[in-house]
């Protein structure tokens, strides 16, 4: 497990690019251990890894422009099929942690993250990063989870990955408009967080299916755009909070959110916005827009109106210190889908 094999002559690209090929049967490939291929690796090369399981904890990709690419057939001997799965063995920190730009993952199954604030995936202020076709779970089921995806940086897309047991599935942090895309991902039974926690202004969140988690989406920030997304089962849909009473709130819009009983108290509430009292005065103005979107408690006749909580908070400067207070509340989608939309993938 884990034993470097005496790297075989590596393909080249025209660019001057090399591939370098992992596999978990001992010569077939230049490496058995994915993280010794990262450790061998150089700006602008390609790490194809095949069907097989890779005990590895604690991998870093440290040069730019680097396609890690999962194939889903053995390279040589041997009988693997699927995704290569990175088991972390519960592992105390990131499974695969990103420290450079331009990066793409693709084709992997990652399970057993561990540690305070880990992932399966992580990075901390890269730009250029692509999360693509892969299956994350943190822990087992019944554990304490951790993130699937946690990402901070600028041009991030995360698409059609399938997450589940993470808390939150996937966390993405940015300070530029217009970088952030999360589309097609399917996530389930994520607990604490939720589905998706989004910081940013000006992103997109469309086209993910997101069942059985505590939240739907949390969004920090403004003039963000949900849309085409199926929440299904989940007590609270949307929460966002926003403290700047210079902007306006963000706009939800074509999604179905279904399997939802009102009656049910117990289960939560469909959103949650908070807002900041301080001397100035109460800002209750900056409301979140639901335009078009499909409920399956809808009653047929006029706007759907939307129960929920206003969580007012105040501050103590001199405290340094403030307190939340909650607040039933409601907001209207004054034109709900009669029928749900055919959104790709959430069938």
């Amino acid at each position: 497990m884990g034993t470097s094999i005496v790297p075989a002559i590596h393909s080249e690209f025209p660019s001057g690019k090399t591939v370098i090929t992992v596999d978990d049967e001992p010569g077939d490939a230049d490496y058995t251990s994915i993280k010794e291929a990262l450790n061998a690796s150089s700006p602008g090369d390609t790490i194809e890894v095949y069907s097989g399981t890779y005990p590895e904890q604690m991998m870093y990709i440290k040069n730019d422009n680097i396609t890690l690419l999962g194939i889903a057939h053995e390279l040589g001997g041997g009988n693997d099929t699927g995704r290569p799965f990175i088991d972390g063995n519960v592992a105390l920190g990131d499974v695969l942690r990103i420290e450079a730009s331009q990066v793409l993952i693709s084709n992997f199954l990652i399970e057993n993250s561990n540690g305070y604030n880990a992932g399966c995936i992580a990075s901390n202020d890269q730009n250029n990063i692509t999360i693509s076709d892969c299956v994350l779970h943190t822990k087992k089921e019944g554990d304490n989870p951790n993130k699937g995806i946690g990402i901070r940086g600028n041009h991030i897309q995360i698409i059609h990955n399938e997450i589940s047991f993470c808390s939150p599935g996937i966390s993405a942090v940015t300070d530029s408009p217009l970088s952030i895309t999360i589309t097609g991902n399917v996530i389930t039974d994520c607990g604490i967080y939720g589905g998706i926690v989004l910081t940013g202004d000006e992103q997109n969140i469309s086209g993910n299916r997101i069942l059985r988690c505590v939240e739907g989406i949390r969004i920090f920030g403004t003039k963000n755009v949900i849309y085409r997304n199926e929440i299904d089962d989940c007590p609270i849909c949307v929460e966002s909070t926003n403290f700047d009473p210079g902007q306006r709130g963000n706009i939800i819009t074509q999604n179905n959110f279904k399997n939802y009983s009102f009656g049910n108290l117990s289960r939560g509430y469909w959103w949650t916005r908070s807002i900041l009292v301080t001397f100035y005065g109460v800002v209750i103005t900056k409301k979140d827009q639901w335009v078009g979107n499909y409920w399956d408690t809808w009653i047929g006749i006029g706007p759907m109106r939307i129960r929920g909580f206003l969580v007012v908070g105040f501050v103590f400067v001199f405290l340094e210190t403030g307190i939340g207070l909650p607040l039933p509340w409601f907001e209207y989608d004054r034109h709900p889908a009669k029928e749900p939309y055919d959104i790709p993938g959430t069938d």
